[in-house]
């Protein structure tokens, strides 16, 4: 996966989906933000089988892929990153966030062991 996507609407995306996990998770998977990204969007999940989140936001997109990474620690991470573009790579077992000067890598989370996320269901209607 490689992706670079505005700073604000990164950070307001990670912190949105991370304030639904869990505390003390029942697996170590479950701390995870599930990050994809395909099709010019990057989306966001976390899930604990009782409450999901999910989010996506418009990114340039270099190579889709999908990483679950610490979801408490990338939102540290977003929230103190400079106003520039950031961009995510993955490589293996890592997962790296570069903006202007700041770089972090992260240790992903096997993907294979998260859970299915629920289907959303359809609208029923909209507010003006």
């Amino acid at each position: 996966m490689k992706i670079r996507v505005e700073r604000d609407v990164l950070a307001e995306a990670v912190a949105w989906v991370a304030r639904s996990l869990p505390a003390r998770p029942p697996a170590p998977v479950l701390a995870g933000l599930l990050l994809k990204a395909e099709d010019g969007a990057l989306s966001f999940s976390s899930f604990d089988y009782e409450v999901s989140a999910r989010v996506s936001v418009d990114a340039e997109i270099d190579e889709d892929g999908t990483v679950l990474v610490s979801g408490r620690l990338l939102a540290d991470i977003c929230r103190a990153l400079p106003n520039r573009p950031v961009e995510i790579s993955t490589d293996g077992v890592r997962a790296t966030v570069v903006c202007g000067s700041s770089r972090f890598t992260l240790h992903t989370l096997p993907v294979e062991e998260y859970p299915a996320l629920p289907q959303m269901p359809t609208a029923t209607g909209t507010v003006p």
